[in-house]
């Protein structure tokens, strides 16, 4: 009876460990997610890798001066699935993204959606940020009007 107990304790940490380490690694709490904010940029680079892809542009700021932005997006799995391949972002090409930011200030976040140059909208999220075709059909009406920030409170208006 104490074998099967102290099994059962082991057996009962361990998975504890496991789903505490999963949950850990796809804990979306670096990213303000009550903040979407849309931008352009010139790509970089596309790592198209697991765990997660990430997208590197080099966005101008106020000032006129490039910096190096870097955006997480899902894994090549998920991206295949949605049709985004590791030839989709092709560097020195233009593109507007809508991010989730990270909430120490460093320059990138969790991408949303993405527009190629040519207009058309994909969907690199992984869950940081809502690249959802119900939120892109909402971003087109606010970039119509000229909004490029959108914050919880004032989607809930």
């Amino acid at each position: 009876m104490t074998n099967r107990f102290k099994f059962l304790s082991a057996a009962v940490a361990a998975g504890l460990l496991v789903a505490a380490a999963a949950q850990a690694h796809h804990s979306f709490a670096m990213f303000d997610r009550n903040t979407e904010i849309v931008k352009s940029g010139t790509i970089v680079r596309w790592s198209f890798n697991n765990p997660h892809s990430w997208l590197y542009l080099n966005v101008k700021g106020e000032d006129g001066k490039e910096t190096l932005w870097s955006f997480e997006g899902s894994a090549p799995t998920g991206l295949i699935q949605r049709g985004i391949t590791g030839d989709t972002f092709k560097p020195g090409d233009t593109v507007t993204f809508m991010y989730c930011p990270l909430r120490d200030g460093r320059p990138g976040g969790a991408i949303g959606w993405a527009r190629l140059d040519g207009g058309k909208y994909l969907n690199p999220a992984d869950g940081g940020c809502n690249g959802s075709e119900a939120n892109i059909t909402r971003w087109e009406g606010l970039l119509k009007k000229g909004v490029t920030t959108q914050t919880q409170e004032a989607k809930a208006q």
